[in-house]
């Protein structure tokens, strides 16, 4: 049995070195079946790293190429003699197929790290051979994109997501700013929305994601949701069932740091240090009001309402002051009349409104 796992062991090892040199210049064809073998076992993924890293420390053995082998390997000891070959063995002994050299190791390291890469990395993680795709949209500007599956995203102004499938899922990154997702429900292939906070996977619903400069919001819709910190996105998701964990979350606002599952009318706002607070909405339409070019503020602080409204126009309006920043405000607004916005402000007795040369300046009197 110690044979036998020798000789494994050595087998894994052999062919992870092997696709380092097979892979020094070759083709896409090559490069899949790469890909396919890695896919194979997670033994295989360890062993090629393993290699690469016993690459990268030879390459500094000899980085300039001043030492010949041939002549120190004739240094070596004369006594020592290779022990016999183990009966039935099936595993031929390794063969010198190329000077032992390293010079330009490292490019051919770089390029092997760049494909592993590709697969190892957090987008590549379900085995994905197709490319990622991206929708954007400019400053206030607002489209729709059906996905090949049924799928709808909805971008508002000036957003951006990139979209991957494969047969096992389908992965979404939130680039830049806010999307409704009117997911088509694939038990087959997790639908996940990532953005530099969050991971949200859908259980067959309608929701929406906005990436804020402070945090990501998630509202959901219609169905529920599943959401996790991307410091934990690693975590398998709570084992409980969604009617479980519903039923032990309480209405009021509450912070967490292991994943959560929201349903329709709550909304989960995810730091940039992984705390989950969820609360419930009293209209979740509220969160989707920017598709009909509304914008709908209840209790909002002023710098959240102007960073709002500075989204859909080239005409910025600007807070100076802390004290302005924290006054808070409830309105329905047009996205695309800042005005409106300003006339309102203008009425109140202890802020004084000017105009500039991109927008207005709002200060304390």
């Amino acid at each position: 049995m110690q044979n036998l796992a020798a000789q494994l062991e050595y087998l894994h090892s052999h062919r992870a070195s092997g696709w380092i040199e097979a892979l020094r210049g070759a083709g896409p064809k090559r490069r899949a079946e790469f890909v396919a073998w890695l896919k194979e076992s997670p033994r295989n993924v360890h062993e090629l790293l393993l290699m690469l890293a016993v690459d990268r420390a030879l390459e500094q053995v000899d980085a300039n190429c001043v030492q010949d082998i041939e002549s120190l390997l004739a240094q070596v000891d004369q006594q020592i003699v290779s022990l016999p070959p183990v009966a039935q063995r099936e595993v031929n002994p390794p063969t010198r197929a190329h000077p032992w050299r390293w010079c330009g190791l490292a490019a051919s390291v770089l390029a092997i790290s760049v494909i592993a890469w590709e697969f190892l990395s957090p987008s590549g993680a379900h085995g994905s051979a197709g490319s990622w795709k991206e929708y954007q949209t400019a400053k206030s500007e607002q489209r729709a994109f059906e996905l090949e599956d049924g799928t709808v995203i909805h971008l508002n102004t000036d957003s951006r997501v990139a979209v991957r499938f494969s047969k096992q899922s389908r992965l979404v990154r939130l680039l830049a700013g806010e999307a409704l997702f009117k997911v088509h429900h694939d038990a087959n292939r997790p639908f996940r929305v990532s953005t530099t906070d969050a991971v949200i996977q859908d259980v067959g619903t309608e929701f929406n994601v906005y990436s804020r400069a402070d945090a990501t919001v998630i509202a959901v819709l219609e169905g529920r949701v599943n959401v996790t910190s991307q410091e934990h996105s690693a975590l398998p998701l709570p084992a409980a069932s969604p009617d479980a964990l519903l039923a032990s979350a309480a209405l009021a606002p509450s912070a967490s740091t292991a994943s959560r599952t929201l349903s329709v009318n709550q909304e989960a706002q995810v730091s940039h240090s992984g705390s989950i607070t969820v609360h419930t909405l009293s209209d979740a339409s509220d969160a989707v009001a920017w598709q009909q070019r509304r914008l709908v503020f209840r209790q909002q602080t002023l710098q959240h309402i102007i960073e709002e409204f500075n989204r859909y126009s080239q005409r910025k309006i600007r807070l100076e002051g802390t004290a302005v920043m924290h006054l808070r405000f409830t309105g329905v607004f047009d996205a695309d009349d800042p005005d409106s916005l300003v006339q309102v402000l203008a009425r109140e007795s202890d802020l004084a409104v000017e105009k500039s040369e991109h927008g207005f300046v709002i200060r304390s009197r």
